[in-house]
């Protein structure tokens, strides 16, 4: 045994008390790539360690036992397996058994699997919650497929969480059939502002093809930049709030196309809500040459004014440009 091994097992001896287990048959070390992927991902959990369930700095017993795990990452499989089992027997705390879970997650070896599946049904939420997490960040397929039953037996924050894990690993499909089964209107924008954020398009249109899908799609759409589903709902025949809305929507939109449509709905439109929308649209997407261009086409003294408020929003040159013009109109 090398003396850094040693130094490892003394710190996390010092910082706990841990049960005794017998030692782990040899497995598959981690192989340098996933080693180095665990790394970057370990230095993102010693940013987050306390956000989720503890608020507190971690105590100097714990700063070394969680320095002491991270040692760990750069041991083999085989040799950090018997001590994270230790830890998670024993009598460390909350916050250091977060962070075995994490490192547990990068030794490819069935019994590791095994430990951090058992984990991820945990009556402690906040262990639970970190395997669940771990499970998402290791990518194993057959941990990331038993989170399917974690999923549909859990509660609201459960649920989160799988859905959290679906998306670190982008398992696009899983989130859609959640989305498709879910049982209330939250539940189901849970999993499509999740889709949203994956940019599973396609996941997305086949549920805006389902009968009164179309409220919790609106942010999904509009997140992952989908302006002819967008469009799709605001020039559609739906509930009239979530039309409206999804006109709104197309502003957050980036590109040509985008202020276009906006520019076209306003243009075409009969109902002031629509067209409102759409120049709220335009303000988000900073289209100040799209209203610039309506304004010198309005007919009417309300519209301009509508028009002008807009543009004055904007603080461009085209607001200047336009009260210019109005001046000289009165001349």
């Amino acid at each position: 045994m090398n003396h850094t091994f040693t130094t490892l097992i003394a710190a996390l001896a010092l910082s706990g008390t841990a049960a005794a287990q017998a030692p782990a048959a040899p497995d598959a070390p981690v192989s340098p790539a996933r080693q180095k992927a665990a790394v970057n991902a370990n230095a993102n959990a010693n940013a987050n360690v306390n956000s989720r369930h503890d608020d507190r700095e971690p105590t100097a017993d714990e700063e070394l036992a969680l320095a002491a795990l991270e040692g760990l990452m750069a041991q083999p499989g085989e040799r950090a397996l018997p001590i994270l089992k230790k830890v998670l027997a024993g009598s460390q705390t909350t916050l250091v058994k977060k962070r075995a879970l994490f490192v547990l997650s990068q030794i490819n070896s069935p019994e590791a699997r095994q430990i951090l599946g058992q984990a991820s049904r945990s009556q402690d939420p906040a262990l639970r919650g970190e395997a669940i997490r771990s499970i998402g960040i290791g990518g194993d397929a057959q941990l990331l497929d038993s989170l399917q039953a974690i999923y549909s037996a859990g509660n609201a924050d459960v649920k989160k969480e799988v859905l959290q894990a679906w998306l670190i690993s982008g398992r696009k499909e899983a989130v859609y059939q959640a989305a498709l089964s879910a049982k209330t209107e939250d539940e189901a924008n849970e999993a499509i502002n999740i889709l949203g954020v994956m940019g599973a398009a396609d996941e997305l249109r086949k549920l805006g093809d389902r009968p009164n899908a179309a409220r919790g799609l609106v942010n999904a759409f509009a997140i992952s930049g989908d302006l002819a589903s967008l469009r799709k709902i605001a020039e559609g025949t739906g509930d009239h709030e979530v039309r409206v809305e999804a006109v709104r929507k197309i502003g957050i939109v980036q590109g040509e196309a985008s202020r276009a449509a906006l520019r076209d709905i306003y243009s075409r439109g009969t109902d002031p809500e629509i067209r409102e929308a759409a120049l709220q649209g335009m303000l988000i997407a900073g289209d100040e040459q799209g209203v610039l261009t309506l304004y010198r086409a309005a007919k009417t003294s309300e519209e301009k004014r509508s028009l002008l408020r807009t543009l004055s929003m904007m603080n461009g040159d085209a607001a200047l440009q336009a009260i210019d013009a109005a001046l000289e109109d009165k001349k």
